[in-house]
């Protein structure tokens, strides 16, 4: 599976060298070849930003001489900025715990600082804005008070009378809160509304695997469930992030033994198999992470996977975030649903489910919930009459 077909602009093929991961004489060969090219620095540095790429793309190029100086001290600078928001990051997380720990509320920490640490050695290696943090359903209330007493407040304040029918919600699987130098953790009960990798019972809780965070063991998913989860995640964002991919790289390149079969049975009893293939289809064609000949028909088998995977590729071989909102991103989300069921639900979601907005807005009394769907219709329609910018252009402002 060869995506995508033109040939990537210069700066994104450096970048995708820098996404690859990989080490040894070849890998700085191909470096040199590219950097000799005539690179828009400016360009890349912006679209490094916009990719969540800047610590890759620094260590890629540290110590090329054909890199003009001005550009390296520029990556430097904003590689040190990442790093120290990445251990502020960790020690607040380290806090985080501590609180849920006094209280015995097993908690485990992804993608962010624990996964910088687990995929790359180091927590400033990766470029995260919040603090993810997969807890139990039933421990939700109880995490949220320990967070309050660290100074953690609700980003959508919920009140009493309407917190219980969002915590039950099926389309809700996290809560928000801003602490003490604007650090956000997102208590995640599921890690995601419609596939949950995760199970909620006590076996897989105690068997879980451990990874050390700036000197601490935290508990961590099993690589094959690891996979699972980053593959559901970017492709529910359209890969609007090259970083993403370059994280399911390096999982692919560090593992040998991947338990394959476990992971294609576990997708298919949650319906998302042609998401788990997006993910792998698109690490392999562009970043060249190696899959197995039996993995590779596996994702072949769904005709729409190729056509999705070149339609991103070629995103990401020009070098742009497409961040879809609005239609496009249901029309996408769509596209990747395999079941009917699925897809009315995901309507229903998008058009009539309420969100954090209008509960917010609106606390209703429990009688009064069937007014909801057309609150948030209405909201809807006078939201996107008055938009001016095409939905899908816009840039996203932050990783994850």
């Amino acid at each position: 599976m060869a995506l995508p077909s033109a040939e990537p602009r210069r700066e994104a093929a450096l970048l995708l060298l820098a996404a690859r991961g990989e080490a040894g004489p070849e890998a700085r060969e191909r470096v040199a070849q590219r950097v000799a090219c005539a690179i828009d620095w400016n360009a890349l540095i912006l679209m490094a930003d916009a990719h969540a790429m800047v610590p890759l793309l620094a260590r890629r190029l540290e110590g090329s001489a054909r890199v003009p100086k001005p550009v390296l001290v520029e990556l430097c600078g904003r590689r040190e900025k990442i790093s120290r928001d990445a251990r502020a990051m960790a020690n607040a997380l380290g806090r985080v715990l501590d609180a849920l720990d006094a209280i015995d509320v097993p908690a485990l920490p992804y993608k962010g600082p624990a996964l910088a640490s687990s995929l790359y050695g180091d927590v400033a290696m990766r470029d995260f804005c919040d603090l993810d943090i997969l807890i139990r359903p039933r421990d939700v209330l109880r995490a949220k008070e320990a967070l309050a007493a660290l100074g953690y407040v609700p980003e959508y304040p919920l009140a009493a009378g309407v917190q219980g029918a969002f915590l039950r919600a099926p389309s809700q699987y996290h809560l928000g809160m801003q602490g003490p130098g604007d650090i956000v953790v997102e208590l995640h009960w599921k890690t995601d509304a419609d596939f949950p990798v995760e199970r909620d019972d006590d076996a897989w809780w105690s068997g879980l695997a451990t990874v050390r965070v700036e000197g601490r063991a935290m508990r961590a998913f099993s690589t094959r469930e690891l996979l699972l989860v980053l593959c559901l995640h970017g492709s529910k964002h359209g890969w609007e992030r090259l970083a993403w991919l370059a994280d399911v790289s390096a999982i692919l390149r560090a593992h040998d033994g991947i338990e394959w079969d476990w992971i294609f049975a576990r997708a298919a009893a949650l319906g998302c198999r042609r998401r788990l293939a997006l993910g792998l289809a698109l690490a392999h064609s562009l970043l060249g992470a190696p899959l197995p000949e039996a993995v590779l028909r596996r994702i072949e088998s769904d005709p729409r996977v190729a056509t999705i995977a070149r339609e991103i590729g070629s995103s990401l071989a020009a070098g742009d975030v497409v961040f879809r909102q609005g239609v496009p991103a249901l029309l996408f989300g769509l596209r990747l649903h395999e079941r009917t069921r699925r897809r009315l639900a995901l309507v229903y979601n998008a058009f009539l489910a309420p969100s954090l907005v209008e509960w917010t807005r609106w606390p209703l009394p429990r009688a009064l919930y069937f007014l909801y769907p057309p609150l948030r219709l209405a909201r809807l329609a006078f939201k996107y009459s008055r938009r001016t910018v095409p939905q899908g252009d816009a840039v996203p402002a932050k990783p994850a």
